[in-house]
């Protein structure tokens, strides 16, 4: 029984008493006492002190910032708890990026060149996930981007269509560093490793809004990679990964999720990966990259996805899809 319920059925057996004495009293209007609810207060205050003395102790020794958790956690169809706890804004220097010849994502104009060559092709990645191909994808709005082999751009690639799309209006941008193996996107982005993907399919971080980071460019969000793991390729087949891409591909309908994922070739966490997703970008650089390899590789991916390719560092339009003509800065893509 409540607090409450016991205060309220002692003021009724307290005025009860007073009825049954004072019977010529049957004909007066109630008491004000009761039509105040003053006394009640007063009861429920004696009532609830003991119970707050006996929890202070209690109370003392919890972190301050529990008494914001909710005492009962929304959970969504997914089965993922609703976001209680945010994350602190990463601080990425813009100067830098600029400095090593990224997109401009801000609205000074900078490095025109390779900003135009990404607007190009985030509007056909558009296209597929919001426009009128996206009738034909599962989840066309979550996006990897991969290579044949290591060392070909493929994470300076997704770190410049990330920045491109989140100078959009009215659309935002979720990186997520897949390369569970290797991660680089927090090298390119010079900023400190966190807890990531891996932590939080392992279990070690409970919430995913945990690991999803806000940063200081507006409508861009970050996931890490997390800790590496040896069974890395098992926590991306789990039914656990299942249900955050459903949670990302439906959650927000403007949101693009760029997965910066391992090389094709001799890498099966590439090709778990590629069954959850809706689109591929598979970087090529030129005079690097094998035809040959870069067919193997494409026949490894989901036949249902809509494929498409960069050539990197290009002075000719080689596969006539996507390209993109730039030499690296002070830092090299090693992924």
């Amino acid at each position: 029984m409540s607090i409450i319920q016991k205060a309220m059925e002692k003021k009724s057996a307290s005025l009860s008493k007073k009825t049954v004495k004072s019977s010529s009293d049957n004909d007066l209007p109630p008491s004000s006492e009761l039509l105040s609810g003053q006394s009640l207060i007063q009861d429920l205050v004696h009532e609830t002190d003991s119970a707050n003395i006996q929890s202070l102790s209690l109370s003392q020794n919890i972190e301050q910032d529990a008494f914001f958790k909710p005492v009962h956690q929304p959970v969504m169809s997914d089965g993922f708890p609703q976001a209680w706890r945010r994350p602190a804004t990463i601080e990425i220097d813009s100067e830098r990026l600029r400095d090593l010849g990224m997109v401009s994502h801000t609205d000074k104009q900078v490095n025109s060149g390779i900003t135009n060559e990404f607007r190009a092709i985030k509007q056909k990645l558009f296209h597929t996930a919001f426009g009128s191909g996206a009738q034909f994808q599962q989840r066309a709005n979550l996006l990897m981007v991969t290579s044949a082999s290591p060392r070909e751009g493929k994470t300076f690639t997704a770190v410049n269509l990330a920045l491109s799309m989140a100078s959009e209006k009215d659309k935002t941008v979720l990186l997520v560093d897949a390369n569970v193996l290797k991660p680089g996107v927090s090298d390119m982005l010079g900023i400190q490793a966190q807890a990531g993907l891996i932590d939080f399919l392992q279990g070690n971080v409970t919430h995913l809004s945990e690991i999803i980071y806000p940063t200081s460019i507006p409508n861009l969000r970050l996931i890490p990679a997390g800790k590496p793991h040896h069974l890395s390729n098992e926590l991306l087949a789990s039914n656990k990964m299942e249900k955050l891409m459903n949670e990302l591909a439906h959650r927000y309908p403007d949101r693009m999720v760029i997965f910066d994922c391992p090389p094709l070739l001799g890498i099966v966490e590439t090709m778990t990966l590629s069954k959850l997703l809706g689109q591929a970008l598979v970087v090529v650089e030129q005079d690097r990259s094998r035809l040959d390899d870069v067919e193997v590789a494409v026949s490894q991916l989901n036949k249902d996805m809509a494929i498409g390719f960069v050539m990197n560092k290009a002075v000719r339009n080689v596969f006539g899809q996507y390209r993109h003509g730039h030499e690296y800065g002070a830092t090299e893509d090693q992924s």
